[in-house]
């Protein structure tokens, strides 16, 4: 890749530029992202695929669905990724730990099943 160049679709101008100039979120977003994103999510939500054959039916399932999606990868699906390798092998043979990247990221100390995220309740929001 030589260079990104950047074009508004659509919107005005003045309301995005100040936006990408702000780094609040981060780097700023390039598509490729955006799509690896998307290309993880498709395969576990029918409802972002073009012709979908499980639309979603009313407008408030799919924040719902995409948000379980998100869920269950960051804390039931292991990533070979984020794998590190034991000391010792495991008591099974297995050389490494699995790992989803809740817990890379230091949010949980172990593989959640199904069964428990479905299973857990979000503390009340603070107030």
């Amino acid at each position: 890749m030589v260079e990104v160049k950047r074009h508004i679709r659509f919107g005005a101008a003045a309301d995005i530029i100040p936006v990408l100039a702000t780094d609040r979120c981060g780097p700023p977003s390039n598509t490729s992202y955006v799509e690896r994103d998307n290309l993880t999510a498709r395969p576990s939500n029918g409802r972002l695929v073009r012709k979908p054959l499980s639309p979603s039916k009313k407008k408030a399932d799919l924040p719902r669905h995409i948000a379980l999606e998100e869920a269950i990868y960051n804390f039931v699906r292991p990533h070979s990724a984020l794998q590190v390798t034991l000391r010792q092998p495991a008591a099974h043979g297995r050389l490494w730990q699995q790992r989803p990247p809740a817990m890379a990221a230091g949010l949980t100390d172990h593989l959640w099943s199904l069964e428990e995220l479905l299973s857990y309740c979000l503390p009340p929001p603070r107030g």
